[in-house]
């Protein structure tokens, strides 16, 4: 197995929610910049804890956090190394930092560890009216922070040229190997899908019409500045239309099938063909006129916390994007490669899909493919990307 594979397996296990380390809440009290009194009366094990540290479905302390741990190669630097952190906190302010680090610092990407449910967004239902951590693994983490009294060597991040400013692809911060398998359309995994596409592109639908009747045997009469518009605003329904609905809509209205649920493998395989027309055409979202009030929904929702974790879009794609989270560089999360390949899971992914991932990777209970939140997202997303280039099938990790 490669290191870009390992990556990707290493950020797969960062987007699954949990099944046994959420807890009940105990109730503390913040005394200054600390909690004096551990959680429950409980007792912290530093062996416990290091494990709590490490483990990705746990504290993954290194996903953001590196420390002096020689046997975990891949650690992030969104946060400060923590190497001799016992020296500088007392047991009691490191409590405060994992309990809540909110406490601190409003505006910090650290999850806020322990604190009442009712408190965080749309925490996801399998961890409903739970604590991203127990009370005893707080203490547990915090007895093991509390031996780390050396300076001593942090692991670093793996080293990547930052793209540098302005807007970028996901393709700027790929390897060059990777970036060759995209850019071959022999190799990338990505084009079987297409070519499903095009087979049910040329497929006669219930009444002898095919998308093909209309628009060519390869979709060669679609207009590809038109593609690389969507999501459009559509005056019928006064809402925006995204490129998977206008093709449904075809798919029904103008061929009578029965149309596609959202987001399905039939649809999304009809999506990534139609889009891979407009490869190389940059992406232009006209939000000057009725799409505004949508776009700027969508902008919140992206600047909105959500989950057990307690973040937002824009904390990986604007804050950090560059930066490592463990093994997987942060990109700006652009839009303009999808349906896209994605190394780690071996699959085709729609953008609304990629939205639910990361929805989960917050612990957060994702919306619905299809839904008008969701909708309103990608044309936030696809928007603020203007300018870039179509990359569909892009291949990501």
């Amino acid at each position: 197995m490669n290191l870009g594979s390992r990556m990707s397996l290493l950020l797969v296990a960062l987007l699954s929610v949990p099944t046994v380390q959420a807890g009940r809440y105990v109730p503390w009290q913040a005394e200054g910049l600390s909690i004096p009194r551990p959680l429950g009366g409980l007792q912290g094990d530093p062996a416990r804890g290091r494990a709590v540290v490490i483990d990705s479905h746990q504290g993954n302390c290194l996903a953001c956090h590196r420390l002096p741990i020689a046997d975990q190669p891949f650690q992030g630097n969104l946060g400060p190394p923590l190497a001799g952190i016992g020296a500088r906190l007392s047991p009691g302010e490191l409590r405060l930092r994992v309990a809540d680090e909110r406490r601190l610092n409003p505006e910090t990407v650290m999850p806020p560890f322990h604190v009442d449910p009712r408190s965080l967004n749309q925490v996801a239902f399998a961890v409903e009216g739970q604590t991203f951590l127990s009370a005893q693994q707080v203490e547990d983490v915090v007895a093991y922070l509390s031996t780390l009294t050396e300076p001593g060597e942090a692991g670093t991040p793996p080293v990547a040229a930052s793209p540098g400013n302005g807007l970028h692809s996901g393709y700027d911060y790929l390897k060059p190997e990777t970036r060759a398998m995209q850019d071959d359309e022999f190799a990338n995994p990505g084009m079987p899908t297409v070519d499903r596409g095009r087979r049910l592109f040329n497929a006669e639908g219930e009444n002898g019409k095919s998308c093909a009747s209309c628009h060519g045997e390869d979709g060669e009469g679609l207009d590809p500045a038109r593609i690389a518009s969507y999501p459009v605003y559509d005056p019928d329904s006064g809402r925006p239309r995204t490129l998977q609905e206008q093709i449904n809509i075809c798919w029904e209205d103008q061929l009578d099938n029965i149309p596609y649920v959202y987001d399905c493998t039939e649809l999304v395989a009809l999506e990534a063909f139609v889009r891979h027309r407009a490869r190389g055409t940059p992406v232009q979202v006209d939000i000057d006129g009725p799409l505004r009030p949508f776009y700027e929904a969508g902008r919140k929702l992206y600047h909105t916390r959500f989950g057990q974790a307690n973040l937002a879009c824009t904390h990986c794609h604007d804050l950090h994007a560059g930066q490592w989270l463990r093994g997987q560089q942060l990109t700006q999360g652009q839009s303009n490669g999808f349906p896209e390949y994605r190394l780690g899971s071996g699959r085709i992914t729609s953008l609304q899909r990629r939205f639910s991932e990361c929805f989960r990777s917050f612990r957060a209970e994702p919306f619905e493919p299809g839904s008008q939140a969701y909708i309103d997202l990608e044309v936030y997303v696809n928007a603020r990307g203007n300018g870039l280039k179509i990359e569909t099938p892009a291949v990501r990790y």
